[in-house]
């Protein structure tokens, strides 16, 4: 399924406050792993990963490289997960066929109040070279995050 325009603007108009939400990105045994932004009634049921090819590929200028579904574990139902790999979710629907980009965006399918989905941007280059504690995360904007505070960006309802 291509990955068109308008998908990309639903999935970066979803992002809930004043300001987008920063994602969390890090490298564990050589697999990154993404910490998204995610409210209390909020559960993760897939992700993918894509790049943007200047208007060729299989939607408007974006190819999908991997997706998957049925989160393995809390944790990865509770938005930290790895991706380009089996690692996190038990269905792969579409395995990732090239070598890792070192530039690429991950979308994240939620379910909770509303089901939707939200993006984040990924530079492995700085990822690689930053150096995290076991609970930090690095943003694209190069600000080291804990998993708390990557939460604590979104506005959630009142329950």
């Amino acid at each position: 399924m291509p990955i068109t325009a308008g998908a990309l603007v639903v999935l970066s108009s979803c992002q809930q406050g004043p300001q987008p939400s920063s994602w969390g990105f890090r490298l564990e045994g050589g697999a990154v792993t993404v910490a998204a932004p995610l409210c209390p009634s909020e559960t993760v049921v897939g992700a993918e990963t894509y790049i943007s090819v200047d208007g060729e590929g299989d939607g408007d200028g974006f190819t999908r490289l991997w997706r998957a579904s049925d989160p393995r574990s809390s944790e990865a139902v509770a938005g930290v997960f790895f991706v380009n790999t089996g690692k996190s979710f038990g269905t792969i629907e579409k395995p990732l066929s090239v070598t890792q980009p070192k530039k690429f965006y991950v979308a994240v399918r939620y379910a909770g109040d509303a089901d939707f989905s939200r993006s984040g941007y990924v530079d492995l280059a700085r990822v690689k070279s930053a150096e995290l504690t076991d609970d930090e995360f690095l943003t694209y904007e190069g600000k080291v995050m804990t998993r708390e505070e990557i939460n604590a960006q979104r506005t959630c309802p009142k329950t």
